[in-house]
Formats: structure tokens, sequence, C-alpha cells
């Protein structure tokens, strides 16, 4: 058998009762940080007029684009919301994998269940999210070891798992999920070029997957026939992302015993995820060397594992686009850090950015070192010495927002507030708050078409 095929049986037959409560938990967390990215993200950037534009073109009103309220085609609402989930990369992220998970799975869920106009329970998006996130997730650790850096996994792997979510939510069998999972293999892209350009491609790509995702498998829905031998085929994974090479055994080893959504991380910062653990650093080092006066800094240096250092180790500068160029910097990041502390929502606007003329000037003196021998996940380290001759050495293994440094409750719901007020139609706190509470309880939820509505309110 097919490797693929025994993770799609997987998708297709599991049900909410086979998932344990702290995965049902994870998953909860996981779907009320989306909607806060969307609901962020709908004020990004020339957002207003992407939607705008799409809204144009139109379409049959069958799903709704949040934070917005318009209704469009199911491809073209899942594009558009995966691209706000998306666009202050404050979305979630899965260490391992190297992907975010629900900028794709989520928008495709939501958008393929409008489209049926018929009733969404809490219980049966939570099991559709956690089958769909298995298949991506674990598709994605079979090849990342020996795929070119210049691939996007988010993207490569979001449109097979949103095929996953959108075919299981339709009712196909396993036989049609696989047909959508190959549909959207037929369709995989995604690279880093508009990234290292600065791009807001950068945010834009992982929406592609989340539309194909949705395609896909209403074409599966119809009868239309996909590729099957994604692994081991000629022109599979691992042939032509892995080079040749992947580890199939990873597909279903342990499958059903433990879910990869429980190692979902949440980001407290709207930036690279690389970018989180020297921002924690610099915070300790400041806390650490109270009073602390930053323009007595004499020498600030960053370690960094290879693979944060090829995201966030370029010097910093500013290019086309602000915010990416500083949500992609080391430099920027740690040097705002230090001078005021945690970056959020308002500190990587274009404008603020090259306002920060203090932030550049510290930015410059950062020095960003790549560590060598370094496997992922561990250590990094940052050094701050002052004038009079006190410095700092901060390690640091754990990334805050990890299930090993969980945020708590309070500071998930402060980001939802801060995003939902970022709006593009902001929510006032009483009814941010309402709806987060309302989504701890999702499972409870016979329809969660009320609460879509909530987030995508233009009052």
């Amino acid at each position: 058998m097919e490797p693929v095929e025994a993770l799609v049986s997987f998708v297709s037959e599991l049900r909410y009762e086979d998932l344990p409560p702290v995965t049902v938990a994870a998953t909860k967390r996981q779907i009320a940080d989306a909607l806060a990215c969307a609901l962020a993200g709908s004020a990004a950037p020339l957002t207003p007029e992407i939607v705008a534009r799409h809204v144009q073109w139109g379409g049959a009103p069958e799903a709704t684009v949040l934070g917005y309220g318009h209704r469009l085609p199911a491809p073209t609402a899942a594009w558009l919301n995966a691209a706000m989930i998306h666009a202050h990369d404050f979305d979630d992220s899965h260490r391992a994998s190297n992907q975010h998970i629900y900028v794709t799975l989520l928008p495709a869920a939501l958008a393929t269940a409008e489209s049926l106009n018929q009733p969404l329970a809490g219980r049966d998006l939570i099991t559709a999210l956690v089958g769909a996130a298995e298949l991506q997730i674990r598709l994605g650790l079979s090849v990342l070891p020996h795929m070119h850096v210049g691939w996007l996994p988010t993207a490569v792997f979001g449109g097979l798992g949103a095929a996953a979510v959108s075919g299981k939510l339709l009712g196909l069998p396993a036989e049609g999920i696989a047909n959508a999972v190959g549909l959207a293999y037929t369709q995989a892209q995604g690279n880093r070029q508009g990234l290292l350009e600065g791009t807001i491609a950068k945010r834009l790509t992982p929406a592609f997957s989340a539309r194909a995702g949705v395609h896909a498998a209403a074409l599966a829905g119809i009868g239309v026939t996909g590729p099957r031998a994604l692994m081991t085929g000629a022109f599979g994974l691992h042939a032509l992302f892995g080079g040749g090479k992947g580890d199939a055994a990873i597909l279903t080893a342990g499958l059903g015993e433990r879910f990869s959504v429980d190692d979902i991380a949440l980001k407290p910062y709207p930036c690279c995820r690389a970018a989180h653990r020297p921002i924690d650093m610099a915070l300790e080092a400041k806390a650490q060397l109270q009073p602390f006066d930053p323009t007595t800094i004499v020498a600030v240096d960053a370690w960094l594992h290879p693979r944060a250092h090829a995201l966030i180790g370029q010097p910093f500068r500013i290019r086309q686009n602000p915010q990416v160029d500083a949500q992609f910097s080391a430099q920027w990041t740690v040097a705002f850090a230090l001078l005021h502390g945690p970056p959020g929502l308002p500190d990587f606007a274009p404008e603020a950015v090259r306002a920060a003329t203090d932030v550049q000037m510290l930015a410059e003196r950062i020095r960003v070192h790549r560590l060598s021998d370094a496997e992922p996940g561990t250590h990094e380290r940052l050094t701050l010495r002052l004038q009079d001759g006190r410095q700092a050495a901060i390690t640091h293994t754990d990334i805050k927002g990890e299930p090993s440094l969980p945020l708590t409750r309070s500071e998930r719901l402060a980001k939802f507030l801060a995003c939902a007020v970022y709006a593009h139609h902001p929510l006032d706190a009483e009814t941010a708050e309402s709806v987060f509470t309302d989504l701890e309880h999702i499972e409870e939820w016979d329809d969660i078409r009320p609460l879509v509505a909530q987030v995508s309110s233009q009052s």
C-alpha cells in the first residue's frame, strides 16, 4: 500500500471520540488563535484592496470572508482568509516540520463547510482539523531534512492538508479524500523568493495552497481523480522535493497514539518564529542588567541555529516592505526588545518601522552569528555588555508559546483582544472576549456558523 493511503484512511475514519481531552483542548486554542490572526490580518497593508478586488470579481456567495462579512465562492474565501491569517506572521508554528498549520487548514475547513449550507458542529470541525493536521505534518516530517531551503514547507504540504480537511467535511470516503489530496499535490507550490525580497507575496503564498485544497476536494467530490503514489512515485514528494530521499515510515509510526496538533506552538510576537528566542533572550538580558540604560550598550551578540540564521541573520535594511524586513531580522527585533520591550502589531507597521530610527541605529551594531553543528531545537545564545562593565550571557532552548512553555490563558486572551481591536472592522473588547470564551467551548456547539459571523461583522 502507498504510505499516504494509510494516512488518508486515518483521516477518513477518525472520530471525535478518538481524541484525547488534551488534543481537543489544544485544537480549540489553535482555532481561536487562527481566528485572532485573521482579524488582525484584515487590516494589514493592502488587505482591504485585495479583498475589494476579489469582491469585484464576485461569484457564488458560498463562504464568508472573515473580518469583512462578504460572501464569495469557497476557494476564494479560503484564499482571502488564509492570506489574512498569515498577514502579520502571528499564526501558529510546528517546529519539527517547520510549518504553519492552521493558515491553510482552518480557511479551507470553514469555506468548505459553509459551501454546504448546513450546520457545522464544533466536534466535526475539531475532528477534521486534527486528522488533516496529522497528514500535513507527517508528510512534511518525512521530507523536510532533505528539502532545499528555498521550498516553503507550509505551502508545499499545506495544500495537501487543506484538501484532506475539505474532503473530510464534504463527507468524502477515503477514496475521495485520496483523490483530493492527489489533486492538491498536482498544484503543489511554494518558494521563499518572495520572503528573500521582502515582498507582499511572502504572506500570500500559503493562501494559494488553501485555495488549491478546497478546489481539489470539490473536484474529487464530483469524481475527478488524482495521483496516488505521492511518496513512492517517480515524481512524488520524495523524488521532487526531497531530492530522492525521504522516510516513509514517519507517515504511520505510532499513528493514532498521539496527535501532532499537541505539538503546535502559538506565537506571542507577530514576527518570524526564529526571532522569538532572540527577543526573549534580549528581554531577559535587559531585566538582568537593571538599572538599564540602552545608551550605554557596548556590544550585543547573538548566536543562532543555522536554520534560524538563514531566515533572520541577514543585516537589517529597509526595502520595499519594511514590515517583512523587520519581522525577519534578528538585529531589528533584538534592538526593539532592548529599547522598547516586547514588540506588538503596531510596531511592525511599515510606517512604524521606518520611523524607529533608534531601533535601526542599534540594530546596525548587533552582531548575529551562525552556530555550527547545531541540531534543531538546541540552545541559542545572546550576550549583552554595558559601558560600566556589567554583562549578561543568556542561553535558551525552549521558546515561549511551545507546548513545553505554553502561553497562559490570560496571554492568549490578551493576544485575541489585541488582534480584534487591530482589525479592519474592530471588535469591542466585550464582544471579542465573548467570542474567545465561546471558542473555548466550541465542541458544545451544534452549529458554529454564528461564531464565524461574529468575527466577520462590519458593525
